[in-house]
């Protein structure tokens, strides 16, 4: 795990040295073991070190072959890189480390792009071929780690994070009006768009060549929901699933670090846990973040867990200064990310940090085997919405008018009301309204014209709902999945735990991303996933045994804030000194009386609106940081 950035002058002339080391020093956090820079020519390649495989000398990057002619700079871990170099040292390559990355040099001699095709694992890599004179960029299936890009005609640049990329002088700081409306709504900023007009993201799957001062974009690989089942027993799919997963944990165990879990009372962290303990011989480590408020407080599962796997458990209770904490988290992101468990999962590896430099996460878990609320709430709109639609919007007002004004928004009964009365005309857009923050009459209501106009209202809704009708998943279930795959997972959760964890030198991995069990769990229908509205229903059978009854029958309940509660209480003074600021009227992105108007309402009353309300707190804050990065000292020189 490390951080890399570089730089490609598509005129040949030489990369000025200070910039690409400005650009690589400040990516420190995700490095601490190294950093160097190499100039070639035209290219320049940066990198900072976190040595988990081959902590010698030989490990460090920039990295070439045995010619000296390929040049690769590389973030992420290749868990099949053994099995890799055995095949290339047949093929007569000599190797002069036992780190991963080399194995991409000689990868890449043998199948040229195509490389990526044989890594198992999770990567961002840059690989500069001076020979033939062209750059080769390339993202993990998933998107665990993070790939950043911009052109000015001039020169290519990348970097792993956003503040790299702005340590050089010509970065572009103008802000896309159309991100900031992508963001209110969903919560990130989906790929290839960035908060910035003219820097892109690498999607995920993704490769990129940039050559002769031109780039090629391809994607050259997608999780097939329309494969074939094998038609197997139930049971013996049940055992596979779990000889597949435990096989990933065991590729995840790699490394010369103490490796630890981010445990929390769900079923996917424990299921890690448990898989863990069966194919190590080391004790294992859990980490857990509380909270005071029991609507969110898990720790108490996890301890139970923790106890009954006989693991060296640590804990902490979250009470942090938010006030304080916010500002810095909303800043090191880099651009405008809203998804409130991002406190936790920074003040989590924060303190695994202290301990332990690999964590295991469950990231992907909910996406492969349907563990989503929403999930259940489609399957039942679906025959909901067998009714003619007069019929069912007028059962939905009846519900709407006798049920308490007291129930909160989440409660079934008032989901059940509004899924009744939707409004749209499908329910692919039901289904793409559920994942949004800020609709268009929302957005209508709350924007300036300036910011109006220049988003024209565009409606994420429609992104969503596209994607779902083209998914060649077989059965509603897997298009779903398919779906919150390709946006939520890639760009949210994964984004996030990449983030926050790296700002403590840790590196994330995600066990039910490797791609070979995805792909095995993709082909099962959805109907054994998502069963008699029991979410992650084979995954339950399959652990029977393994994980207490408890744990099993556990609902999920989500990674979150209490933010009612925060934004009516510590964070109250922020939350109005900030939206209500000059600064912030003097933006002219949003009407100054709508916004007071939601202040006065206050964030308890409703929970979407709390949402937005951190939202709209989150973006204010991130100006702030951006106005700072781009005024500070190391543009000031």
């Amino acid at each position: 795990m490390c951080g890399l950035a570089g730089i490609l002058r598509h005129d040949g002339g030489p990369v000025q040295p200070a910039v690409l080391e400005a650009m690589t020093a400040v990516l420190a956090h995700r490095g601490p073991d190294g950093q160097a820079t190499r100039m070639l020519g035209a290219a320049g390649l940066g990198h900072r070190r976190l040595a988990i495989v081959d902590r010698s000398p030989a490990g460090e990057q920039p990295m070439c072959d045995d010619r000296g002619t390929l040049w690769i700079v590389c973030n992420g871990e290749i868990y099949n890189h053994l099995e890799l170099r055995r095949d290339l040292e047949r093929r007569g390559f000599a190797f002069r480390s036992r780190c991963d990355t080399e194995v991409i040099l000689y990868l890449y001699r043998v199948y040229g792009d195509d490389c990526v095709q044989h890594l198992r694992g999770m990567f961002a890599f840059a690989l500069w071929d001076s020979e033939a004179r062209r750059l080769l960029l390339a993202r993990d299936r998933f998107g665990e780690k993070p790939l950043f890009y911009m052109d000015d005609g001039e020169q290519f640049c990348f970097a792993s994070e956003l503040k790299s990329l702005q340590r050089h002088p010509a970065f572009p700081w103008d802000v896309d009006p159309a991100a900031i409306h992508r963001f209110l709504a969903m919560d990130y900023i989906p790929a290839p768009d960035s908060v910035y007009a003219a820097v892109r993201k690498l999607p995920a799957a993704h490769r990129l060549v940039v050559e002769a001062g031109q780039a090629r974009l391809q994607r050259y690989w997608r999780l097939d929901y329309g494969a074939q089942p094998s038609g197997a027993p139930l049971a013996e799919l049940q055992d596979e699933v779990l000889r597949r997963f435990d096989e990933s944990v065991r590729l995840r165990l790699m490394g010369e670090v103490p490796v630890g879990v981010f445990l929390s009372g769900g079923i996917d962290s424990n299921t890690i846990a448990s898989a863990v303990s069966r194919v190590s011989n080391q004790p294992v480590r859990t980490f857990t973040i509380g909270f005071d408020d029991p609507r969110h407080d898990e720790s108490r599962y996890a301890r139970e867990a923790a106890r009954a796997l006989g693991t060296e458990h640590h804990e902490r209770v979250l009470a942090p200064n938010l006030e304080a904490l916010l500002p810095r988290v909303v800043a090191h992101f880099d651009e405008p990310f809203g998804d409130p468990s991002a406190i936790p999962t920074w003040c989590l590896a924060e303190m695994a940090g202290r301990h332990i430099t690999v964590a295991l996460s469950g990231e992907g878990g909910d996406e492969a085997f349907a563990g989503y609320q929403r999930y259940r709430k489609h399957q039942i709109a679906r025959r909901a919405w067998l009714l003619p639609r007069p019929l069912r919007r007028a059962l939905g007002q009846v519900l709407h008018k006798v049920l308490p004004t007291a129930l909160p928004g989440a409660h079934p009964l008032r989901g059940a009301a509004d899924l009744l009365t939707a409004r749209e005309a499908t329910l692919d857009e039901v289904y793409g309204r559920w994942l949004l923050h800020c609709d268009e009459a929302t957005a209508g209501r709350l924007y300036a014209p300036g910011l109006r106009d220049a988003v024209e209202l565009e409606d994420p809704v429609r992104l969503l709902a596209g994607l779902l009708g083209s998914s060649g998943a077989r059965d509603p279930v897997n298009a779903m999945l398919d779906v919150d795959q390709q946006t939520y997972l890639a760009d949210d959760l994964l984004l996030k735990l990449d983030v926050a964890a790296m700002a403590h030198a840790v590196e994330g991995r995600s066990p039910f991303l490797d791609h070979e069990f995805a792909a095995f769990v993709a082909a099962i229908p959805g109907r054994y996933k998502l069963r008699h509205g029991t979410g992650k229903w084979l995954l339950r059978r399959a652990l029977r045994g393994r994980l207490p009854p408890a744990v099993l029958s556990r609902g999920k309940r989500g990674f979150g804030l209490p933010l009612d509660q925060w934004l009516a209480g510590p964070l109250r003074p922020l939350l109005h000194d900030t939206l209500a600021s000059r600064a912030a009227r003097e933006r002219g992105l949003f009407e100054p009386r709508a916004v007071q108007a939601m202040l006065d309402e206050g964030p308890s009353r409703k929970p979407q609106q709390a949402h937005l309300l951190w939202n709209l707190l989150v973006l204010e804050l991130w100006f702030g940081a951006a106005k700072t990065q781009r005024t500070g000292p190391q543009h000031n020189a």
